[in-house]
């Protein structure tokens, strides 16, 4: 990125304010997938039930634009603004319903640009005191985790390019809070964690690795005279010396136990998520409470789809800790799978593929346990029905809503109705891995001769199984509320259910 884009792109100043959200994130390398595809996934959960996600698709931009961050809510005050450059690349984004009518969207959860570079925002997570202490965020000014995708993926070329340029921007403007974002390409992946106001670390994710986060700080050794495998800020290892993070004399640099927050509550809140990737993914068993665990861990089997889905939909499965089956708000452990999750993403990135087909992006709205994974290819050029103008009111129109209505309804009664839930959402999505094949099939014929048409192909296969959704969800809800005898119910009783059962089980934390 040369310097004048640099420069332009750390224009700041205006009206912002973060929202905590409380993430898990997963990443796998090309070596440890069955089909050689790269993924970055991430349930977005956000502060309560009644944030909805949109997807939008930008067009390529020429001219100059300007962000302006969304005041969600003013409480932290953040005026961060900037000055956007020309030439900027066209992507697709999940933002916020929130955010609807404002000058510019906020908390675009996930996106992936026209290079095929994907990107996910918003794992919040929170660096030490003493690191703060020698270089506080930048609450007022800073970037922060709503903006990240929207000034970012318009002028990433690559996944580390969009590493850098996160940097540079977290060195110039400061971070506003703590975060963590994966990137990702044909080629590679990373992930970029904060260490403090002004101090970052990046590292490639292995080829043949897994990683995981759950809203803390994961990466501890770091080579930093590998640029291929490890990017920071300037100066790191000195801050961390100066300020008393780091001793030399006592061993290797460790990034946890320098710039990271580890506290009493992360042995409730996130370890017990970063126990249970460990088990599932690679069959470890990590029993010290010292939140040092293993970081880029190699899998038991080579992965797939359907398991950073079964990953996401975690709940502490067939163990006491397993809160909905034991209908158990009060249960200790926070899981993975939350009633406030607003979206959930599994971003696939497949080699030797067209780049019309060649990203998917899976979307689960709402709870990720009780929703099905609808496939978003990188060609498709509109955005279906059902995924926009999604507020923060129930609308019948909404998928958003639907699924919400539906979550709520099961959560009455979990051990009894979840399981008839999960029998149709797996027929159906393996009812969708068909028509994928045949509709890659033909994409890839109709490719060859007029690409208009074979994207017209995604286009038709999208509105088939979008529509096939809604069709599968309204029953499912309607179902489910004549088993409860709560058939009838307006709009108005069931925002009172979803708040209400969202607030029991929240799970309060990040």
């Amino acid at each position: 990125m040369n310097k004048t884009l640099l420069s332009a792109l750390l224009l700041s100043l205006c009206l912002h304010s973060t929202i905590v959200d409380a993430c898990t994130t997963i990443i796998v390398g090309k070596q440890a997938t069955a089909d050689g595809s790269i993924m970055i996934a991430r349930n977005e959960d956000a502060g309560g039930a009644d944030d909805p996600q949109n997807m939008a698709i930008y067009l390529p931009r020429t001219e100059f634009g300007q962000f302006v961050s969304n005041a969600i809510n003013n409480d932290d005050n953040n005026q961060f603004n900037m000055k956007l450059p020309p030439n900027a690349l066209g992507f697709t984004a999940f933002p916020s319903g929130q955010s609807l009518g404002r000058q510019n969207p906020s908390f675009e959860e996930t996106g992936v640009n026209q290079y095929g570079v994907a990107l996910s925002a918003t794992e919040t997570i929170f660096n030490s005191e003493k690191a703060l202490k020698a270089d506080p965020y930048q609450v007022q000014t800073g970037l922060v985790e709503d903006s990240i995708t929207s000034v970012i993926l318009p002028y990433a070329v690559s996944a580390k390019d969009g590493v850098q340029l996160l940097g540079r921007m977290i060195e110039q403007v400061g971070a506003g809070e703590g975060f963590g974002v994966a990137f990702s390409d044909r080629n590679e992946a990373w992930y970029l964690e904060t260490a403090s106001g002004h101090h970052w670390l990046a590292q490639r994710i292995p080829d043949q690795a897994v990683f995981f986060s759950a809203n803390q700080g994961r990466f501890q050794q770091a080579d930093f005279d590998d640029p291929m495998q490890t990017l920071a800020s300037p100066g790191l290892l000195e801050f961390a010396v100066k300020n008393g993070l780091y001793d030399p004399t006592k061993g290797p640099f460790n990034f946890f136990t320098c710039c990271v927050s580890d506290t009493e509550h992360d042995h409730t809140y996130n370890y017990p998520r970063v126990r249970e990737l460990l088990k599932f993914f690679a069959g470890i068993s990590y029993t010290k409470e010292d939140g040092l665990y293993p970081v880029f861990v190699q899998p038991n089997r080579k992965l797939t789809v359907q398991d950073l889905k079964q990953a996401l939909r975690n709940h502490y499965n067939g163990t006491a800790h397993d809160p909905y089956l034991h209908q158990n708000p009060k249960e200790p452990y926070r899981p993975i799978s939350v009633m406030r999750s607003a979206l959930s993403h599994i971003t696939q990135t497949r080699p030797d593929l067209p780049s019309d087909i060649a990203v998917i992006q899976y979307i689960a709205l709402g709870m990720t346990d009780l929703s099905v994974y609808i496939p978003f290819y990188a060609g498709l050029p509109e955005v279906p029905k059902g995924y926009q103008g999604n507020r923060g009111t129930i609308a019948n129109d909404s998928l958003f809503w639907q699924y919400r209505k539906l979550q709520a309804l099961v959560l009455q009664d979990y051990p009894r109705l979840a399981p008839q839930v999960h029998q149709a959402i797996n027929a159906f999505e393996k009812q969708i891995a068909t028509q994928q094949k045949a509709m890659e099939k033909s994409y890839i014929m109709l490719f060859q001769q007029d690409r208009s048409k074979a994207v017209n192909r995604i286009s038709q296969f999208t509105k088939k199984i979008v529509a096939e959704q809604e069709a599968l969800i309204r029953k499912l809800t309607a179902t489910i509320a004549a088993q409860l005898g709560k058939q009838g119910l307006t709009d108005q009783q069931y925002e009172q259910l979803i708040k209400e059962t969202e607030k029991k089980y929240h799970f309060h934390g990040a």
